[in-house]
């Protein structure tokens, strides 16, 4: 009996045992809730907090500007005061306004476009307008521009000649396709012309096939002019002008986008708003190009020649155009010393 009493005991002392385990188990795992839903709240409680605070900071940044309007090649620094942090800025279209890391938008092509300044991820717009500057208007100075595509060659040398000679300075868009002329352009340049990219092989099958092809070619031509003169050019020419339409042979459309990617990129292209003719073949005579590079009553002119080697009658014919200009009061200038834009229509 006292055995049996002994073993009950033993039994109920078992299941006290057990439903205390039970209960610190449950109250455990009560608890762990408890804890866990604590921590919740307090992580909800800390977001919230901080969300307060970067609102405030948002609220607190303000633009210098919501809308502005500068010239082509104009500038303004744009500025998110108040901004405690890293702000970012991003253009809408490159190609009409580009803004850099520090807010300062450089007009670069007539038309609308949007700047976008960033900060503790709210966006800050800017309307941005780009304008024509007065100076490429007709303010009724004159002022001429010699243009020659597709040198350097011996020819550039006599031109070179010619230029010094009568105290006047030209632009050269510039191709590979004759290196060993190459140092050509290191003359011109420190004779105080301009030198300016065309395309390193003037293939235009093989430059107007893509835009991977067109800037392969431009950053090896970039890289030429470099290397010889040892200064970097932003000034280009497209082969045929931008409004060329034998590119539509090789990639539809590749001129719009063209036009716009190397004004993104920084660059400014030329095209021409009077030719000498001298491009046709049979070559033209003196008389011919000195005919169609005088004959204008434009007050603002960007005269395009040639000085590959076939070039003898533009050479010749040199002269008489430059006495043209000077007789008539025109200034000469070079293209990278100049506000002025010269763009064709786009065709293609």
């Amino acid at each position: 009996m006292e055995m049996r009493r002994k073993e009950m005991t033993g039994k109920k002392r078992t299941r006290n045992v057990v439903w205390i385990i039970v209960v610190v188990l449950i109250l455990g795992v009560l608890g762990g809730f408890g804890i866990k839903a604590y921590k919740d709240y307090q992580k909800e409680e800390a977001r919230k907090k901080e969300a307060a605070r970067i609102k405030k900071l948002q609220e607190q940044a303000k633009l210098n500007k919501d809308q502005i309007s500068i010239e082509i090649r104009g500038t303004y620094n744009l500025k998110l005061n108040g901004a405690e942090g890293r702000v970012t800025w991003s253009s809408a279209n490159g190609a009409i306004a580009r803004v850099d890391e520090k807010g300062v938008v450089t007009g670069v092509s007539e038309g609308n476009t949007v700047v976008t300044a960033t900060y503790l991820k709210k966006k800050y717009p800017v309307k941005v307008t780009v304008t024509m500057p007065r100076v490429m208007q007709d303010d009724g100075k004159k002022v001429v521009y010699l243009t020659f595509d597709d040198g350097p060659s011996p020819k550039t040398a006599q031109v070179l000649d010619i230029l010094k000679n009568n105290g006047v300075h030209a632009t050269f868009f510039v191709t590979g396709m004759d290196l060993k002329s190459a140092d050509l352009m290191k003359r011109a340049v420190d004779e105080g012309n301009a030198v300016g990219a065309h395309t390193y092989t003037h293939d235009y099958k093989y430059v107007y096939s893509s835009e991977n092809n067109y800037f392969d070619d431009l950053n090896k031509i970039l890289k030429h002019i470099k290397d010889v003169t040892g200064k970097e050019t932003k000034i280009i020419r497209f082969p045929g002008g931008s409004s060329n339409t034998i590119s539509r042979k090789y990639s539809q459309g590749i001129m719009t986008k063209l036009t716009q990617e190397v004004l993104a990129k920084g660059y400014q292209y030329y095209d021409w708003n009077l030719s000498s003719g001298d491009a046709e073949w049979p070559a033209p005579s003196v008389e011919s190009i000195v005919h169609q590079a005088t004959n204008t009553k434009q007050t603002k002119v960007v005269l395009l020649m040639h000085d590959t080697n076939a070039k003898q009658t533009t050479v010749d014919a040199l002269p008489q155009i430059i006495k043209f200009y000077k007789d008539n009061g025109y200034e000469f200038r070079s293209l990278d010393n100049s506000d002025i834009i010269s763009h064709h229509h786009i065709n293609n």
